[in-house]
């Protein structure tokens, strides 16, 4: 039996399809290799469009869950916070999110150019 490494839900091919829809580029590698090659692209560094982004992302979202007087009078703190949390996860992900995914497109580049540099050099030899 095949070990799962997350949800019931996203094992096979409906993870497999939304990963390459949302990183075509994954499909230029044999399935075996996905793992790894993700991983490899996930360590690619931010460039400095994409820190300015992730930067100017968190202050937005900060700015905007800012607290009113009022609300702040009104409800106890741990209450606010986690309301200010629970906010925040979801417009994170809509306002930075695509800044990590541009990163993560960069390092399947890399790695795709990588593999045909070693692909053309082996055929050479």
């Amino acid at each position: 039996m095949p070990r799962s490494n997350g949800s019931p839900f996203f094992t096979g091919g409906i993870r497999q399809a939304v990963l390459l829809r949302v990183l075509p580029r994954l499909g230029e590698f044999p399935e075996t290799e996905r793992r790894e090659v993700l991983a490899r692209a996930g360590e690619t560094r931010f460039d400095l469009i994409e820190w300015v982004g992730v930067l100017g992302g968190v202050m937005f979202v900060t700015w905007l869950l800012r607290f009113d007087p009022a609300q702040a009078a009104s409800l106890p703190l741990p209450l606010l916070y986690l309301a200010q949390f629970i906010a925040a996860a979801p417009l994170l992900l809509l306002v930075v999110g695509p800044f990590y995914l541009r990163c993560t497109l960069r390092g399947l580049d890399l790695e795709v150019e990588r593999r045909r540099r070693a692909q053309s050099s082996g055929i050479r030899r």
